[in-house]
């Protein structure tokens, strides 16, 4: 005997197919907008992270200032070093001439007796004493010890001085390559152009003259004097009566 099978409610197959296909593209539809926003607020932040960045560039024409600036500090470092040298072989050339005119010791050292004629030096700055030379030894015509350390002194403050001005063209260099680098930004602008100004060398500032005068201006004293209250007794004050012999 055949067995026939029940009928297939084809309305809630249907239902349940429209359900399950629905809540598909409901789920697309979400994860397709929480795309889109995220794509958004991506696309947001690398705007505002590029108008950050283009707000902290420099711009053209602040690069440009900044390159003639170098191009005076440079000019004037160059004048400066210059006209060190030119103080160096001055100095060394008198230096020569005292030490060509100074006592010899038998060792072949050169040495001055001092002002006061009570102490000897040797030019490396050495006190010599009386088992070596006394001072009545050495002629007064020779030059004298404070002549000779003057101009040594000079010579080791010209020589610091040189170092000094080389170390900071070594600075305009640097600086120089980092602006060409051409992304500078502002607050290195900033601080390498206040820091330039700053660790400018006296020689340097003083071959551009408006530096020189803002420099000279910002260091002179208040001419502007106190007034100074003095507690000072009359008998403190001096007499104003005469003080030669009196008549007799």
């Amino acid at each position: 005997m055949m067995v026939v099978s029940p009928p297939i409610d084809l309305r809630r197959s249907f239902r349940q197919s429209s359900g399950e296909a629905y809540r598909l593209a409901a789920r697309q539809h979400q994860l397709a907008e929480k795309e889109r926003r995220e794509r958004k607020e991506q696309m947001e932040g690398e705007a505002a992270e590029f108008m950050d960045f283009a707000m902290a560039m420099i711009t053209i024409d602040e690069a440009n200032e900044f390159r003639i600036e170098l191009d005076t500090y440079d000019a004037a470092t160059i004048a400066a070093l210059q006209e060190n040298e030119r103080q160096l072989i001055h100095t060394r050339e008198e230096m020569d001439r005292l030490l060509a005119k100074a006592h010899v010791l038998p060792d072949g050292r050169r040495v001055f007796k001092t002002d006061d004629g009570l102490r000897v030096f040797d030019e490396h700055g050495e006190e010599l004493f009386g088992d070596v030379i006394a001072p009545g030894e050495i002629d007064d015509r020779r030059p004298r010890w404070e002549k000779f350390e003057t101009q040594w002194q000079r010579l080791e403050s010209l020589e610091h001085e040189r170092t000094d001005i080389l170390d900071y063209q070594q600075k305009l260099d640097d600086a120089r390559e980092r602006l060409d680098e051409g992304n500078l930004t502002r607050g290195e602008y900033e601080q390498l152009r206040e820091g330039l100004k700053a660790d400018m060398p006296g020689a340097v500032r003083a071959q551009i003259p408006d530096l020189a005068r803002d420099h000279d201006a910002e260091a002179a004293p208040d001419s502007v004097t106190a007034d100074i209250d003095l507690d000072i007794s009359e008998d403190m004050m001096p007499s104003t009566a005469p003080t030669g012999p009196t008549p007799g």
